[in-house]
Formats: structure tokens, C-alpha cells, sequence
């Protein structure tokens, strides 16, 4: 590779160009524009990379905002970009999808500006489900039947966590995106950070041993596994079941935040709860001003309740005290009422008999008296005919006396 002053026009970057030479002591010096035009011509010129078709498994697919498809091809842990124009996309009978294995026909190209080779796709054709699909599938089937993807088996989050633990890499942005978030939200909240490697093959023992950590400390109350966004390849490690598993079994509940609002992975299913963004992880825990506001709401709603049913008691025990007093009067009443009856009867029967035996005395006594009258009268019935028939002898006497002593003086 030599010197490519020819193609620079400019007379300062030429004058740049010789300055370096005498400064680096070299002549093979260029610009990366010259090194990357020369590359690109290379690559589109050498027969031994024109294949027809590239085969490999579809990933990270997607629609620029100028309507152009990307998407990379990956077999056994390669990767090319590819490109489908939309032009050329808008013809095609073909749907592009993640883990769909698709051999692609196209040419290479470098772009210049940014040093990255991509194929310029002008045509698609489904082989059949890609290898890490398939592998996708096979673990997500031993997690349902294993009972790790029940909705039953889910934690329920704390309403008001104290201590959130947070797995994740601690230089990220991640970490700061969840960190402000959840500040954001309730500014008091404690957040332990453990740090993890989130992509790369160290990744699934690094979460699950942060994850454990975490799940050993008793303050942690809640736990968020999150990362920023990557390609399909970066977030597989969230689709090993190892990892699936680690977060099933932990005591504290976990909730967790992969990639993109499209990204989808196993532990989003296992987690007790998916949030889509280290952003979105903040809804762990409520807004302090809602629950402030929410607080004053109800101390307001407690006063108005309490005025309400303390008025509302009073009267209730106003009316039944007034029920009560009446219920209470009827039933004394009542009762002194039949008392009374009671005690009338008992008086009344009382003096009738006392009155029946005094008037049975007194009838005894009248009869007493009646006999002994009567007697007395009999006695002195008779007594005054023994007296008249005394007085009839004696003047019988008389008149026989009378007659003798007549009889005497006339003799």
C-alpha cells in the first residue's frame, strides 16, 4: 500500500500529507477516506467473494426511518449486516423475521464513511427455522413444562419497597437509566447496585451470582436484572435456562428489563415481573408525590369519613337511645302496670276476703245475736205467760178467796 496523493485535490491536505512524511519519516502515509476507498474497491473486486447466496440466521431486523431493512446474518457466532433497500424491499414477496434461517442473495459493499462491510440483499429465501430459534424454542418448552412460566408461581412486587437491588453492569447506562428512574420516582428509596457482565460468555454466571447476592440481603426487598438494548445475539444469555432458573427460585421478587420495548427474552417470562426499558424499571416503586397525594386525598377522604360516621353513629345512637328510653319506659311501664294489676288483684282479694270473713263473723254474731234474741224473747214470751197466768191464779184465787170469805160472812 502506498502513498495516494493523486486523490486528494486539496492543496492543504496535500501540504498535510508532506508535512507527515517529514514528520513520520515514511512515504506510505494516507487518510482513511484513501485506505477506505481502497479497501472497498478491493472486496468488490475480488472474485473469490462473489457467492450467490449467504446462508445464516436472521437477527436484530428492523425498518430505518428512510424505509430501508437491516438486519444482520449470523451462523456460529459470525455475523454480516445486510441491507434491503426500500426500493427493493417494497417487490419482495418474502417476510424477513428474527430466527428465520435465510439464504440471501446479494452484493458486498463497504461503506467508506463508517469502515463496515455489508451485503446489499436483492434477494431472500427461507431455508428454515435458524439454529439458535430452534434452540430458543427447545428451552422455552423444558421451562413451561418445568412450571417456571405458570403466572401462578409469580411473586407479587411490594407496593413500597425500602431497598431495591439492581443487576446490572455498573458502568453503563443502563445503570444510570435505571437509577435516575427509580429516583425520579421516589427520591428516599435505597439502591444497591451489584455489578454483573451482562453479554459475553462470563455473562450467566456473573447475573446469577449478583442475583444471588441480592437475594441473600436482607434489606433487598425487591430485584431488577436489566441492560440496555443489543443486538439478538447480545440478549441470548437471557434465554439460557441456567439463568431462567436462578430467577425463578429467588425469595425476593424480581422484576426484569432487557434491551428495547421489542425485545423479548425467557427471564422476561420467569421474572415475576418484565418492565421493557432500564427506564420503564423505575415502576417498581410508586411516585413519592402520587403517594403523598394519594396520602393527603385519603387523610381528607379519613376526616370527611370520620366526621360523616361520627354524625351519623351519634345520630344512630341518638335514635336508638331514643328507642331504647321509649322501649324501656313502655316495657317499665309494662311491668309497673301488671304490678299493680297484680298487687290491685292481691289487695282487693285480699280485703274481699277479709271483708268475707268479717261479714261471715258478723253474720255468725247476728245469728248468735238473732238466737239469743229470740231466745230472750222466747223466754220472756213465756215468762209473761207464766206472769199472766200467775196473775189469772191469783185473781182466780182472789175471787175464790173472795167468794169464801163471802160465803164465811154471809154464813
Amino acid at each position: 500500500m502506498g502513498v495516494d496523493s493523486g486523490s486528494h485535490d486539496d492543496n492543504d491536505q496535500t501540504q498535510s500529507l508532506e508535512s507527515l512524511r517529514e514528520t513520520l519519516n515514511s512515504e506510505s502515509i494516507t487518510f482513511v477516506d484513501t485506505l477506505n476507498t481502497q479497501i472497498s474497491e478491493l472486496l468488490e473486486n475480488v472474485p473469490n467473494l462473489q457467492y450467490e447466496y449467504v446462508v445464516g440466521d436472521v437477527s436484530d431486523y428492523g425498518i430505518s426511518g428512510n424505509g430501508h431493512a437491516h438486519f444482520d446474518l449470523v451462523h456460529n457466532g459470525s455475523k454480516i449486516h445486510c441491507v434491503i433497500f426500500q426500493y427493493q424491499l417494497s417487490t419482495m414477496d418474502v417476510e424477513v423475521e428474527d430466527g428465520t434461517q435465510m439464504a440471501v442473495k446479494g452484493d458486498l459493499s463497504y461503506y467508506d464513511s463508517n469502515g463496515s462491510v455489508s451485503l446489499i440483499v436483492q434477494h431472500c429465501v427461507p431455508v428454515g427455522e435458524g439454529k439458535y430459534e430452534q434452540i430458543y424454542h427447545k428451552n422455552r418448552t423444558i421451562l413451561e413444562e418445568d412450571g417456571l412460566l405458570n403466572d401462578d408461581e409469580k411473586q407479587p412486587l411490594p407496593t413500597l419497597p425500602r431497598c431495591v437491588g439492581v443487576v446490572t453492569s455498573a458502568d453503563s447506562d443502563a445503570r444510570k437509566d435505571v437509577v435516575t428512574s427509580l429516583h425520579d420516582r421516589y427520591p428516599d428509596l435505597d439502591i444497591l447496585i451489584q455489578h454483573s457482565t451482562v453479554q459475553g460468555k462470563d455473562a450467566m454466571l456473573s447475573m446469577m451470582q449478583a442475583i444471588s447476592r441480592l437475594d441473600d440481603n436482607a434489606r433487598v426487598d425487591v430485584i431488577i436484572v436489566t441492560r440496555g438494548g443489543g443486538s439478538e445475539k447480545d440478549l441470548r444469555v437471557f434465554n439460557e435456562t441456567p439463568l431462567c432458573r436462578v430467577i425463578f427460585d429467588t425469595k425476593t421478587p424480581i422484576a426484569v428489563g432487557i434491551g428495547h420495548e421489542n425485545d423479548r427474552t425467557l427471564v422476561d417470562e420467569v421474572a415475576d415481573l418484565r418492565v421493557m426499558t432500564p427506564t420503564h424499571a423505575g415502576e417498581v416503586v410508586p411516585k413519592k408525590e402520587a403517594l403523598e397525594s394519594e396520602l393527603e386525598l385519603n387523610r381528607k377522604r379519613l376526616a370527611n369519613a370520620y366526621t360523616r360516621t361520627t354524625r351519623e353513629r351519634l345520630d344512630s345512637y341518638t335514635t336508638d337511645l331514643e328507642k331504647g328510653y321509649q322501649q324501656l319506659t313502655r316495657d317499665q311501664l309494662g311491668a309497673f302496670e301488671r304490678e299493680l294489676d297484680q298487687a290491685y288483684e292481691t289487695t282487693v282479694s285480699q280485703q274481699i276476703t277479709t271483708y268475707e270473713n268479717r261479714l261471715e263473723n258478723g253474720l255468725d254474731r247476728l245469728e248468735q245475736q238473732k238466737t239469743h234474741e229470740q231466745a230472750q224473747a222466747d223466754a220472756q214470751e213465756k215468762f209473761e205467760r207464766e206472769k199472766r197466768r200467775q196473775r189469772i191464779a191469783i185473781a182466780v184465787l182472789i175471787v175464790l178467796l173472795l167468794g169464801l170469805l163471802g160465803y164465811i160472812f154471809i154464813l
